[in-house]
Protein backbone atom coordinates (compact mmCIF):
# COMPACT_ATOMS: atom_id res chain seq x y z
CA UNK A 1 0.00 0.00 0.00
CA UNK A 2 1.27 3.44 -1.33
CA UNK A 3 1.78 6.24 1.45
CA UNK A 4 -0.61 8.72 1.63
CA UNK A 5 0.33 12.30 1.58
CA UNK A 6 -1.88 14.41 4.20
CA UNK A 7 -2.17 18.32 4.65
CA UNK A 8 -3.21 19.70 7.74
CA UNK A 9 -5.14 23.06 6.70
CA UNK A 10 -5.04 25.17 10.41
CA UNK A 11 -4.53 28.90 9.65
CA UNK A 12 -6.50 31.39 10.74
CA UNK A 13 -7.55 32.73 7.69
CA UNK A 14 -10.36 30.83 5.53
CA UNK A 15 -9.70 32.34 2.27
CA UNK A 16 -5.80 31.48 2.10
CA UNK A 17 -6.86 28.01 3.75
CA UNK A 18 -9.34 27.82 0.58
CA UNK A 19 -6.84 28.76 -1.96
CA UNK A 20 -3.84 26.64 -0.33
CA UNK A 21 -6.37 24.00 -0.79
CA UNK A 22 -6.80 24.29 -4.61
CA UNK A 23 -3.41 25.15 -5.19
CA UNK A 24 -2.14 21.66 -3.71
CA UNK A 25 -5.27 19.34 -4.69
CA UNK A 26 -3.39 17.32 -7.39
CA UNK A 27 -0.03 17.11 -4.58
CA UNK A 28 -1.52 16.00 -1.62
CA UNK A 29 -4.11 12.58 -0.93
CA UNK A 30 -5.96 14.22 1.48
CA UNK A 31 -6.64 17.32 3.88
CA UNK A 32 -7.24 18.07 7.70
CA UNK A 33 -9.06 20.49 9.02
CA UNK A 34 -6.99 21.53 12.47
CA UNK A 35 -7.97 22.76 15.29
CA UNK A 36 -7.82 26.82 14.88
CA UNK A 37 -9.93 26.56 11.78
CA UNK A 38 -12.33 24.77 13.32
CA UNK A 39 -12.77 27.11 16.00
CA UNK A 40 -12.28 29.57 13.75
CA UNK A 41 -14.57 28.14 11.15
CA UNK A 42 -16.70 25.40 12.80
CA UNK A 43 -17.99 22.27 11.14
CA UNK A 44 -19.56 23.52 8.60
CA UNK A 45 -16.46 24.41 6.83
CA UNK A 46 -16.27 20.85 6.04
CA UNK A 47 -18.71 20.95 3.21
CA UNK A 48 -16.94 24.60 2.01
CA UNK A 49 -13.73 22.58 1.67
CA UNK A 50 -15.60 19.29 0.04
CA UNK A 51 -16.91 22.06 -2.61
CA UNK A 52 -13.23 23.55 -2.85
CA UNK A 53 -11.82 20.26 -2.92
CA UNK A 54 -14.41 17.50 -3.76
CA UNK A 55 -11.95 14.49 -4.95
CA UNK A 56 -9.71 14.49 -1.51
CA UNK A 57 -10.59 13.05 1.72
CA UNK A 58 -11.46 15.21 4.59
CA UNK A 59 -10.22 14.40 8.24
CA UNK A 60 -10.22 16.76 11.00
CA UNK A 61 -9.26 17.21 14.60
CA UNK A 62 -11.38 17.07 17.47
CA UNK A 63 -10.60 17.80 20.60
CA UNK A 64 -13.40 16.59 22.85
CA UNK A 65 -16.67 14.27 22.30
CA UNK A 66 -18.68 17.06 20.94
CA UNK A 67 -16.24 18.07 18.44
CA UNK A 68 -16.29 14.18 16.94
CA UNK A 69 -19.62 13.57 16.97
CA UNK A 70 -20.40 17.13 15.22
CA UNK A 71 -17.43 16.45 12.37
CA UNK A 72 -18.85 12.48 12.17
CA UNK A 73 -22.65 14.43 11.76
CA UNK A 74 -21.33 16.49 8.77
CA UNK A 75 -19.38 13.52 7.30
CA UNK A 76 -15.80 13.66 7.69
CA UNK A 77 -13.58 10.88 6.60
CA UNK A 78 -11.80 10.43 9.55
CA UNK A 79 -11.46 12.24 12.93
CA UNK A 80 -7.70 12.68 14.27
CA UNK A 81 -8.10 12.91 18.33
CA UNK A 82 -4.81 13.73 20.99
CA UNK A 83 -4.13 10.62 23.05
CA UNK A 84 -4.19 12.52 26.06
CA UNK A 85 -8.17 12.59 26.14
CA UNK A 86 -9.73 10.09 28.65
CA UNK A 87 -10.16 6.70 28.31
CA UNK A 88 -13.78 6.86 28.51
CA UNK A 89 -13.83 10.00 25.76
CA UNK A 90 -11.70 8.28 23.50
CA UNK A 91 -13.79 4.37 23.72
CA UNK A 92 -16.72 6.67 23.08
CA UNK A 93 -14.83 8.53 19.95
CA UNK A 94 -13.86 5.19 18.35
CA UNK A 95 -17.38 3.84 18.98
CA UNK A 96 -18.81 6.85 17.01
CA UNK A 97 -16.16 6.76 14.36
CA UNK A 98 -17.24 2.63 13.80
CA UNK A 99 -20.42 3.09 14.22
CA UNK A 100 -20.15 6.14 11.13
CA UNK A 101 -17.96 3.75 9.20
CA UNK A 102 -15.19 5.95 9.80
CA UNK A 103 -11.76 6.11 10.86
CA UNK A 104 -9.54 7.57 13.80
CA UNK A 105 -6.35 8.92 13.98
CA UNK A 106 -4.70 8.95 17.61
CA UNK A 107 -2.42 11.34 17.82
CA UNK A 108 0.53 11.21 20.12
CA UNK A 109 2.26 14.28 20.15
CA UNK A 110 0.58 14.59 23.66
CA UNK A 111 1.80 12.24 25.79
CA UNK A 112 5.23 12.02 26.91
CA UNK A 113 6.32 8.36 25.60
CA UNK A 114 4.18 6.95 23.46
CA UNK A 115 5.52 3.14 24.23
CA UNK A 116 4.23 3.52 27.75
CA UNK A 117 0.83 4.25 26.28
CA UNK A 118 1.00 0.58 24.27
CA UNK A 119 -1.85 -1.30 26.87
CA UNK A 120 -4.09 1.51 26.77
CA UNK A 121 -3.66 1.58 23.14
CA UNK A 122 -4.55 -1.97 22.46
CA UNK A 123 -7.28 -1.30 24.72
CA UNK A 124 -9.04 1.70 22.71
CA UNK A 125 -8.05 0.04 19.35
CA UNK A 126 -7.44 2.99 17.19
CA UNK A 127 -7.46 2.94 13.04
CA UNK A 128 -4.11 4.18 13.25
CA UNK A 129 -1.66 5.81 15.81
CA UNK A 130 0.01 9.20 14.88
CA UNK A 131 3.53 9.49 15.70
CA UNK A 132 5.28 12.75 15.95
CA UNK A 133 8.64 12.62 14.23
CA UNK A 134 10.35 14.44 17.05
CA UNK A 135 10.54 11.69 19.51
CA UNK A 136 13.03 8.90 19.69
CA UNK A 137 11.66 7.34 16.61
CA UNK A 138 13.66 4.22 16.39
CA UNK A 139 13.10 3.53 19.92
CA UNK A 140 8.89 4.42 19.29
CA UNK A 141 8.67 2.23 16.26
CA UNK A 142 10.88 -0.61 18.10
CA UNK A 143 8.37 0.03 20.97
CA UNK A 144 5.08 -0.01 19.50
CA UNK A 145 5.61 -3.40 16.68
CA UNK A 146 3.86 -5.73 18.35
CA UNK A 147 0.32 -3.33 18.43
CA UNK A 148 -0.01 -4.46 14.59
CA UNK A 149 -1.94 -0.82 14.55
CA UNK A 150 -0.65 1.34 11.54
CA UNK A 151 1.26 4.65 12.05
CA UNK A 152 1.50 7.79 10.28
CA UNK A 153 4.27 10.31 10.71
CA UNK A 154 3.95 14.04 11.50
CA UNK A 155 5.39 17.18 13.33
CA UNK A 156 8.25 18.77 11.62
CA UNK A 157 9.45 15.70 9.04
CA UNK A 158 11.13 17.44 6.03
CA UNK A 159 11.65 15.91 2.47
CA UNK A 160 15.05 14.98 3.04
CA UNK A 161 13.81 12.31 6.00
CA UNK A 162 11.43 11.03 3.57
CA UNK A 163 13.47 7.69 2.41
CA UNK A 164 14.04 7.22 6.02
CA UNK A 165 10.42 7.28 7.00
CA UNK A 166 9.63 5.27 4.39
CA UNK A 167 11.29 2.00 5.58
CA UNK A 168 9.46 1.87 8.69
CA UNK A 169 6.09 1.79 6.46
CA UNK A 170 3.70 4.45 7.59
CA UNK A 171 -0.38 4.75 6.17
CA UNK A 172 0.43 8.49 6.28
CA UNK A 173 3.12 10.95 6.13
CA UNK A 174 1.20 14.07 7.66
CA UNK A 175 2.60 17.76 6.54
CA UNK A 176 1.26 21.20 8.38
Amino acid sequence: MATLLQLVLDGPDRGGSLEMARQLADLVDAFELGPRLLRAEGPAFVNVLRGTVPDRPVACWAETEADAQALLEVGVEGLTVPASLSDEALSAIVFGCRQAGRRMLLDCSSVADPVAEQARFRRLKPDLVKIPVMVNLRGVMAGLRGLEIPVAFSAGWSVAQVPWLLLYRPVALIAG
